[in-house]
């Protein structure tokens, strides 16, 4: 099953760079913000794919943050589900977002901090794990726990394709521009690909590429964090 996963990780990786090279094409990227960039060798390879965009990068783990500074990559070593981004509003013209909220138990400020750095018109490409994938629910059906989010793992979240579309939709702040998916287990890379791309919502990865519409004063997900009292930071007002 790993070598399975590290096969939808690399096609994963392979769509997202093929998403920033459309995005660079239609419109400038001179700035890029990986959120979660680990030691930065991705985020240069996203940075190349836009044409040479600024790179800049979150990170929690300190040492693969400095190996990220050491490449190059501007990163803030911080927490997402505790720290406001060290950027001002509209500052970052893409943002990619890839295999991490489904590790976050509060989403509601990162996400709400993605949408402030952003500039109007600017993109954001955002991946996760599918719950409703195929597998998992061939998995499900027979009493085993789904892939995306077991109890002895890193996941803490499940998102379904229709979960992350109205995530990211809430509020009206984004469009949706492109929704795409990537392995489709148990078949090989070169086949999941046209299953995948029939069949979304049973795809293994959701990829969303949307665009911001709109810059406010306060965030729709920061005002569901709020009403829930899912935050100290909700609760703290900000």
């Amino acid at each position: 099953m790993s070598r399975m996963c590290s096969m939808v990780l690399e096609e994963v990786h392979r769509s997202i760079l093929a998403l920033l090279r459309q995005i660079a094409s239609l419109d400038r990227v001179s700035s890029l913000l990986d959120v979660g960039c680990w030691d930065g060798s991705t985020t240069l390879e996203y940075s190349r794919a836009t044409g040479g965009a600024r790179a800049f990068g979150i990170e929690v783990f300190v040492d693969p943050a400095a190996q990220a500074v050491q490449r190059g990559v501007s990163v803030a070593t911080m927490d997402l589900e505790r720290d406001r981004f060290p950027w001002a509003d509209q500052t970052m013209d893409l943002v990619v977002c890839n295999q991490v909220f489904e590790h976050l138990k509060n989403v509601w400020l990162p996400m709400s901090e993605i949408a402030r750095v952003l500039r109007v018109g600017g993109h954001l490409v955002f991946s996760v794990p599918n719950l409703a994938s195929l597998h998992n629910r061939a998995l499900l059906a027979v009493g085993v726990q789904p892939t995306s989010i077991r109890t002895f793992g890193p996941h803490v979240r499940g998102f379904t394709l229709g979960q992350t579309r109205a995530f990211l939709c809430e509020g009206g702040v984004f469009r949706i521009r492109r929704v795409s998916a990537a392995g489709f287990y148990p078949l090989p890379a070169e086949w999941a690909r046209a299953v995948a791309a029939a069949f979304p919502g049973t795809a293994h990865t959701s990829i969303l590429w949307v665009q911001k519409i709109e810059h406010r004063s306060e965030w729709p997900w920061a005002a569901y964090a709020n009403v829930r009292g899912a935050t100290k930071w909700a609760d703290a007002g900000a």
